[in-house]
């Protein structure tokens, strides 16, 4: 019996057959784990040491997203030149030294709002050089007939993590107050970076067409590194096309973080409400990213593209409508289901077409767009929700997403070829940039 089951799963997740990808799962689902404690943690943390202040939160979330913009794309060009595998240990290694001391001043209750902000930006930092080196180390330790079952099975671990780090830290933050959710969070990156560790990849310098720099030039180098991804983006359609929409999305549908508190209490809850929320969104994400990973017809993922997008700006105007904690929470499922499905399905159609050589610089590019908007619109929505009820600052960017999303679809050839074929009206790659 136990044979035919692993049949049956080495059947539907054959990316798992490969020892080291169960590493980068186990480590991407501790790792985001940990991410989500923190911003659970951090969240309450803020809004209970400022009497409620949407603002302060959004500048904390700001501080965690801002890394993306700056950290990511430098990370993504070193990845591309040096072993993806040391890099993402000492990034992970760099998280666990955050959350190490945001715990201990927490607990010592020392800890002040412009402590938690300097610390989000080390957490974020951390997390924004992790994230591409994981994702690229995806293609080095799968084969190619398994890539897209890794893509979307290392978006599982990402998003569908989301529900590890809410869930035990609303446990951690009721039973033993926020300080034990920080402790919880160094845990579980410390677990991440013994999988890490157990990696049997090793980087061989003759797979790359580059050599390292010297550390003289190595500022001049990166710059050029970043501007031949860059120009490698904008030159191939398909990566502006999905980057584009992830941007929007990001922007107008997951930017919220800095309001949950706030909705929290207007639906009649507390922390255990805002906990649920987090739940909510995880519970969702695995479903979604689930179902994704599942998909093998060509026009059925378009079909799911499509649903995915109009569904995250949908649950924008449930979770805006709501005014019971159910609502709320069901709402919070169904953002993390459309949510988490339309980003794995971005992620997995960008993957499909970049090069190896490039592909840690353009994911850090792709997360950087996402965060970056994700940061700057929350600072902006958590300044904003001090004077403007917050439910219309979830419904009336959920109505902008789908109108952008119906109008893409009907004005950019692309992206009606992936919503009604599934798949890229041209599957030629772009001329690949001269290289030094």
């Amino acid at each position: 019996m136990s044979s035919i089951v692993v049949q049956r799963l080495s059947a539907r997740f054959p990316a798992f057959l490969s020892y080291d990808f169960r590493r980068l799962f186990i480590n991407g689902v501790f790792s985001t784990g940990s991410r989500w404690a923190q911003v659970l943690a951090r969240g309450w943390l803020v809004h209970d040491l400022t009497g409620g202040s949407t603002t302060a939160v959004g500048w904390v979330t700001f501080a965690s997203f801002a890394p993306f913009v700056v950290v990511g794309p430098i990370v993504g060009a070193i990845a591309d030149r040096f072993d993806r595998r040391q890099v993402l240990i000492f990034a992970t290694l760099f998280g666990v030294l955050g959350a190490t001391t945001l715990a201990v001043m927490t607990i010592t209750d020392v800890v002040q709002v412009w402590h938690v902000g300097i610390l989000a930006f080390a957490s974020g930092s951390a997390q924004a050089a992790s994230v591409p080196s994981r994702q690229a180390l995806i293609a080095n330790v799968v084969p190619d007939d398994h890539l897209l079952n890794a893509i979307a099975l290392g978006g599982i671990s990402q998003h569908g993590s989301r529900i590890i780090g809410p869930l035990f830290g609303a446990a951690f933050l009721g039973k033993f107050g926020v300080g034990s959710v920080f402790v919880l969070s160094s845990v579980l990156l410390t677990l991440g970076l013994l999988d890490i560790y157990r990696l049997k990849y090793r980087f061989d310098p003759s797979t790359r067409t580059r050599t390292p720099p010297e550390i003289s030039s190595a500022v001049q180098v990166l710059g050029t590194d970043l501007a031949q991804a860059s120009h490698y983006v904008r030159q191939d359609r398909r990566l502006t096309t999905i980057i584009g929409l992830v941007a929007v999305h990001c922007s107008f549908t997951m930017a919220f973080d800095s309001m949950m508190p706030k909705l929290a209490e207007t639906a009649g809850g507390s922390a255990t409400l805002y906990s649920s929320i987090l739940v909510g969104l995880g519970a969702g994400a695995l479903i979604g990213t689930l179902g994704v990973s599942q998909l093998s017809d060509t026009r059925l993922r378009g079909t799911m593209f499509t649903l995915s997008g109009l569904g995250s700006g949908a649950a924008m105007l449930v979770l805006g409508a709501a005014t019971t904690p159910v609502v709320v929470v069901l709402g919070a499922g169904l953002a993390g289901l459309t949510q988490a499905s339309y980003m794995t399905m971005s992620a997995t159609l960008v993957q499909q077409v970049v090069a190896d050589d490039f592909r840690a610089r353009v994911m850090s590019l792709y997360i950087m767009i996402a965060a970056g908007h994700m940061a700057f619109v929350n600072l902006g929505f958590g300044r904003v929700a001090e004077a403007v009820d917050v439910r219309l600052l979830l419904i009336f960017p959920g109505i902008a997403w789908m109108a952008v999303f119906a109008g893409a679809a009907f004005t950019v050839t692309e992206a009606r070829s992936i919503m009604t074929k599934g798949k890229f009206t041209n599957s030629r790659p772009p001329a690949i940039p001269m290289r030094n």
